[in-house]
């Protein structure tokens, strides 16, 4: 043993002499290409391929043991893989976890909660609209799906429905109250509006528009109800009538029903006598609950049109007769093939005629100015007298305005101011009180019509 102990440290210093023999004898040139050689940081194994390969073992058997035990290392005793945990959460984001959790699980309490009170029986106190005794009960599961689907139907119509059951206040006292009431849709009717990409939106007035409402203010108590919403169509009422002479109140779309996708004007909650209402509308779906009280026309497409001037001598004849219910005139008128203003046009020439003919009997028959020579009184057809009284009124509102109109304007202004501060309007009050009523504020301007008299 000593001796092969001896012989392999000769062997090995003489490989050792040999090795360093041979590198004296390099040149200079590679040895310095030894001495001027980056040093790597990296880690060389001395276990190479050879020795391994020597040594029986092979190196992706190693790095396959590796991967298999660290993978045995994240299976449970089935042999299913675990979850790893991830423990870097900080205790902010626990929380928002924990806070999230409960807000879900509220919200699905609460719907199951409110969804088994509207299941309830019916009561028969509370809920007279919807008692039925024989829905009552929780014996069949279509008694319940009945009441929770007529309950959420209830709530959901709350948003189809107009926000009160009087649209309007109540009407003016007597002195002050018009015959009939009009009610105007305002798109496609008294305006037409139009987009294009270069200017934008454009709103025209209907030729004659002026005058239709100027001259039928003084017979009709004129009230705007528009489809479109308050933020869009306020504007335009206010530059139809910005004296506040003609119009006397706005309705919009917030005052509509909304029902299978169309909108619907309920003249019943305008507060007013459905004999005494005329509605005009382009659209027949908004005035489908009272079909009665509509007059029908076409829709404006912005062009050329005397349909608005047209309609004045048929509204002024029924604001300025005895009549006690509109319904059953314009019922008479719709039943022609006509249009209602066509057709009073035909009814009027007739009555024109009889008129003319009863005059010239009348003077046939006087034989005592026919003796004398006295030429006979040709009197005016009373809708004759009436158009010439409407006429002259008309131009005196129009002049008076036009003089006085920024003033009144300003005055008008400056009243509400005063009547807002001496009523001390506050929220608690309008909650409580609710709105003056129009015969509070007639009662008021005329108390300070007085005062300022005296």
């Amino acid at each position: 043993m000593s001796l092969l102990r001896s012989s392999l440290k000769l062997g090995l210093s003489k490989r050792l002499l040999v090795r360093s023999t041979n590198l004296n004898k390099l040149p200079l040139f590679q040895y310095r290409s030894y001495a001027t050689e980056k040093k790597t940081d990296e880690y060389k194994s001395i276990l190479n391929d050879d020795l391994l390969s020597k040594a029986g073992l092979n190196e992706d058997d190693i790095k396959s043991d590796k991967q298999s035990s660290s993978e045995k290392a994240y299976e449970d005793e089935f042999g299913q893989p675990k979850k790893r945990r991830n423990n870097t959460k900080s205790s902010i984001d626990k929380k928002k976890e924990r806070y999230a959790k409960l807000f879900w699980f509220s919200i699905l309490g609460g719907s199951i909660a409110g969804c088994a009170y509207l299941c309830r029986d019916w009561d028969p106190i509370l809920e007279k609209e919807f008692y039925n005794q024989d829905e009552n009960g929780f014996d069949s599961p279509t008694k319940i799906f009945k009441r929770l689907n007529k309950r959420l139907n209830g709530v959901t119509d709350v948003f189809n429905e107009p926000a009160y059951n009087d649209l309007l206040p109540d009407p003016m006292p007597e002195p002050y109250r018009h015959p009939l009431t009009l009610v105007l849709e305002l798109d496609d009717l008294l305006v037409h509006s139009t987009w294009d990409y270069k200017t934008g939106w454009k709103t025209a007035k209907r030729p004659g528009v002026d005058y239709f409402l100027g001259y039928l203010s003084q017979y009709y108590e004129i009230v705007i109800f528009s489809k479109s919403s308050m933020a869009f169509a306020e504007n335009t009422v206010s530059k139809l009538d910005p004296y506040h002479a003609f119009i006397t109140y706005s309705l919009f779309r917030e005052a509509c029903r909304s029902q299978d996708g169309k909108i619907i004007k309920d003249l019943s909650l305008m507060n007013r006598d459905l004999g005494k209402l005329i509605i005009i509308d382009p659209d027949q779906s908004c005035y489908s609950m009272q079909p009665e009280n509509a007059i029908p026309i076409e829709k404006w497409d912005g062009s050329k049109d005397d349909q608005l001037i047209r309609l004045i001598p048929f509204l002024e004849y029924l604001a300025t007769q005895p009549i006690k219910d509109v319904r059953p005139i314009l019922s008479s008128f719709k039943s022609s093939s006509n249009d209602i203003s066509t057709e009073f046009q035909i009814r009027e020439s007739k009555l024109r005629e009889q008129w003319e003919l009863k005059q010239q009997q009348l003077n046939n028959s006087n034989v005592f100015t026919n003796l004398l020579g006295i030429p006979p009184t040709r009197r005016k057809m009373p809708l004759d007298s009436i158009r010439e009284v409407g006429q002259q009124n008309y131009l005196n509102m129009y002049n008076y305005l036009k003089e006085n109109g920024e003033k009144l304007l300003k005055e008008e202004q400056e009243k509400t101011k005063e009547m807002l501060a001496d009523q001390k309007l506050t929220l608690e009050k309008l909650v409580t009180e609710g709105m003056p009523t129009a015969e509070d504020i007639a009662k008021q301007q005329a108390a300070a019509a007085l005062q300022d008299k005296q």
